[in-house]
């Protein structure tokens, strides 16, 4: 069954009806964004929602040690990384705090995506694909090729992968049906003016338990 991870969470009403919705991971995005939220408030919001879904941090080239402070307040279940980092940095993110890593990857053009694999196959958990933007790391609302997604899951050599980008309420029966990702990322997809729609939330969780 597809996964969901319902990224750049603000609120902890929005939390809590992840929770009441089943979402499977809860992304918080630490860097610059418009959706950044502090340390502190991330921390609150899971502190404040009891047995919430595995929180996902979402950073982009950050240091060792900035990932330090905010583990320190926060407690995430996976690091997703979404900028220019190394494997080398990426195993070294796994050893140091003994958390499963996401890579991002951006898809412009397929055989970088899969030349960015091999290399990357051995240090990380999974694979992120998402829209290949060079003014932004992600968050971009529109969707890359999916016709290249048989591809790249032959590519990823194992490794999950996690389908990003211009996924919405009205594409996801679209995107399961055909491909089966593990898992599927949504952020803008279930935004109504900036701010996380309930109703869309809810419509689009009905939508992907259709493919149990």
């Amino acid at each position: 069954m597809t996964q969901v991870k319902i990224c750049g969470i603000k609120h902890k009403e929005t939390l809590s009806l992840l929770k009441e919705c089943e979402v499977d991971y809860v992304g918080f995005v630490f860097a610059p964004s418009k959706r950044k939220v502090e340390a502190t408030a991330a921390k609150e919001m899971l502190r404040s929602v009891p047995d919430h879904p595995p929180a996902v941090g979402v950073f982009v080239n950050p240091t060792i040690e900035e990932l330090e402070d905010i583990l320190a307040e926060v407690s995430l279940a996976v690091v997703q990384l979404h900028g220019q980092e190394t494997p080398a940095f990426c195993q070294e993110v796994k050893e140091r705090f003994s958390l499963p890593v996401w890579k991002a990857l951006a898809v412009g053009n397929e055989a970088e995506a899969v030349e960015g694999m091999a290399a990357y196959a051995t240090h990380v958990d999974a694979f992120l694909f998402d829209t290949y933007d060079p003014a932004q790391a992600g968050g971009t609302g529109r969707r890359f090729s999916w016709e290249q997604i048989p591809d790249l899951q032959a590519a990823s050599q194992g490794v999950t992968e996690i389908i990003a980008g211009g996924i919405n309420v009205d594409n996801v029966a679209e995107l399961i049906g055909r491909y089966r990702p593990s898992v599927i990322d949504l952020s803008s997809g279930v935004e109504t003016d900036g701010e996380k729609d309930p109703n869309k939330i809810k419509s689009l969780m009905e939508r992907v338990r259709e493919y149990v």
